[in-house]
């Protein structure tokens, strides 16, 4: 009897280890199956990352009908066989804005992003300097700088320091004004175009012409920046105003006058209280815009080439933009102020001599 009663314990062992040894395997197979479905989901959503950065690019880049976008996503495709992370698309990308060939657009990742949302201070930066002063003679100077940073809080303090240095000036009642782009190699536009609003005299004086032939033109007015009439910002400016008069205004540049900077001594081509002096600017003259991708990164495309309140198209890179009154080699010294200043304050009473 106790054999019998051995003999069915060791049958029952034997079924319950068989038991325990199908449930293993077959939790084997199910985790062995759900990591090749991670793998598979994981390879599809860096196959999928790439493809909107290229959708973004054929379908929002100026200089999309130039290219072979079927060449370009085959090529695309096969460089990120073995890509293993989103961030192995990185230089794929890179590569493909190159081949845009319009030397503007680029690429951040999510850590200069983060860089460029955190603004100046938090990421250990001096925030931009803007010189200004009342010249021996009663000529009223003041530098733009560039500006290179989306956190809101910082627009509207660059705004707003910007107009207190030339309400501070328009105090003293000066005879002219110098407004400083020098060296100014872009960034955000809308806080500078925001800034040099008080100086500019109609509307829809700085724009761009997309690849489809359509005119975008930007503007400020009761605290919102404009894309033709759809208000993109609003900035908190605390109601403080400032008005300048209608007297000669002199726009230093040099070839160090880029991007955004460009854009803003655009906005003052064709207004005949204004003159320029220097040398060309740097001729990244197109309009770029920023794309949001997955993984919090930028993409941001040039869409279209500046425009002037003429409506004249500034789209050959490198040609920037000419002086009226040319500082001779020049170039990027900052050690010729005195050429500069000289030259702006000759021109500024020519004008007041002029009737």
């Amino acid at each position: 009897m106790k054999w019998e009663n051995r003999k069915q314990e060791m049958q029952k062992m034997n079924k319950n280890i068989l038991v325990v040894l199908f449930l293993l395997v077959f939790a084997g197979a199910n985790a062995q199956e759900n990591l090749v479905k991670l793998q598979k989901s994981k390879t599809d959503s860096i196959k999928l990352y790439l493809k909107e950065a290229l959708d973004l690019m054929r379908k929002r880049s100026v200089n999309s009908s130039k290219l072979k976008w079927e060449e370009i996503y085959k090529n695309a495709n096969e460089a990120a066989e073995n890509a293993k992370t989103i961030a192995d698309t990185y230089p794929i990308i890179k590569n493909t804005l190159l081949k845009l060939g319009d030397s503007h657009s680029k690429f951040f990742s999510p850590k200069q992003v983060e860089a460029y949302l955190l603004g100046y201070r938090k990421t250990g930066q001096q925030f931009p300097v803007m010189k200004s002063a009342i010249l021996e003679g009663g000529y009223a100077y003041v530098q733009l700088p560039s500006f290179a940073s989306f956190n809101f809080t910082e627009w509207d303090e660059y705004v707003k320091t910007f107009w207190h240095k030339i309400a501070e000036l328009e105090s003293k009642h000066p005879k002219g004004w110098m407004i400083d782009l020098r060296d100014n190699e872009g960034g955000m536009f809308a806080p500078m175009y925001a800034s040099i609003s008080p100086f500019l005299n109609q509307s829809n004086v700085i724009g761009c012409k997309d690849g489809f032939g359509k005119y975008i033109f930007m503007n400020f007015k009761n605290g919102k920046f404009y894309e033709n009439n759809l208000a993109r910002y609003q900035f908190k400016l605390g109601g403080q105003k400032v008005k300048i008069g209608r007297m000669p205004i002199v726009i230093l540049i040099n070839q160090g006058t880029g991007s955004s900077g460009e854009f803003a001594a655009i906005s003052f081509v064709g207004q005949k209280n204004i003159s320029f002096v220097g040398t060309k600017t740097t001729g990244l003259t197109s309009a770029n815009q920023e794309h949001k991708l997955a993984d919090g990164a930028f993409l941001v495309l040039t869409e279209g080439n500046t425009v002037d309140r003429n409506k004249k198209e500034y789209a050959e890179v490198g040609k920037g933009l000419q002086p009226d009154y040319p500082i001779d080699n020049m170039g990027l010294l900052k050690s010729s102020d005195d050429a500069y200043l000289k030259k702006a304050i000759e021109v500024i009473n020519k004008k007041l001599s002029t009737p």
